[in-house]
């Protein structure tokens, strides 16, 4: 199926998900073949934006008709697909489970921490962090491994005083590592993961600091040189801000159900 067809079905079943409890009171602005487009449907299609954004171009009356536009070209797109089946087949019903998942986990999150995401909480956050928000820079080598115990063993051996580069060409998983041998120059804070920029940042000079874990695998770091920067403003990180935020209290809310879960990992099949 192709994937235009699949994002526009997409579409409108979020669109009726969103307005199907408000549809009362929706006007209705077109029909196709019967099929009603309301005001409620050009909303939905602005769902990306903040209320302020979404609310200054509906009150224009030529954006509106543009958007009203493109959804009577979806809802013509969306029924022949329809009358050709496409909506019966294999790679809809997956696109459907994974558009159910995603929506349900983001609605789950937003209902769960969208009362702490406020701009007094992003302000006591960066009090609390002002170390993330600087300029300062790290010069930092690394090895990627797929297991804890790789990477214990590849800290015993550079910290016994092997070549770390020389390790890094042979065993980092990082395909850059054969051009690089795992040197990743200086970087800032906002470059890589956080396990990572916490741990590389918290290293002192020649200092071995390892494993550290990510979605990757497992990180040995050796620190080369530190370069101290300015302290950033508020104001100037604001966005920053809030995504670390948002970002902290989301990976403690789902780690608090992961306690409680039962995961079972298939690490044959995973490591294939």
């Amino acid at each position: 199926m192709h994937r235009l067809s699949v994002k526009f079905c997409l579409m409108s079943i979020l669109s009726i998900i969103l307005t199907s409890s408000l549809a009362w009171s929706a006007t209705e602005l077109a029909k196709v073949n019967g099929r009603v487009i309301s005001d409620d449907d050009l909303a939905t299609a602005l769902g990306g934006l903040n209320e302020g954004q979404r609310d200054k171009l509906l009150k224009d009356s030529n954006t509106r008709r543009q958007i009203l536009n493109g959804l009577i070209d979806q809802e013509i797109l969306v029924q022949q697909a329809e009358k050709e089946r496409l909506d019966q087949d294999k790679d809809f019903q997956n696109a459907v489970a994974a558009f159910r998942k995603q929506y349900l986990a983001n609605r789950l999150l937003q209902k769960s921490l969208g009362e702490k995401l406020t701009d007094k909480a992003a302000k006591q956050y960066y009090e609390r962090n002002k170390h993330r928000f600087t300029t300062d820079q790290v010069h930092a080598q690394h090895i990627l491994v797929e297991t804890e115990a790789q990477a214990k063993d590849l800290i015993k051996k550079a910290r016994g005083g092997a070549d770390f580069q020389a390790l890094a060409e042979k065993h980092s998983k990082d395909p850059s590592a054969k051009n690089n041998r795992g040197d990743l120059g200086f970087f800032g804070r906002d470059r890589m993961v956080p396990e990572f920029t916490e741990a590389a940042f918290a290293g002192k000079p020649n200092e071995i600091v390892g494993p550290v874990k990510t979605t990757y695998g497992y990180h040995i770091i050796k620190v080369l040189e530190k370069k101290p920067g300015s302290q950033l403003e508020f104001n100037d990180v604001e966005l920053k801000v809030q995504n670390d935020l948002r970002q902290d209290l989301t990976q403690s809310y789902v780690g608090g159900l992961r306690k409680s879960a039962k995961i079972d990992v298939n690490e044959t099949a995973l490591n294939k």
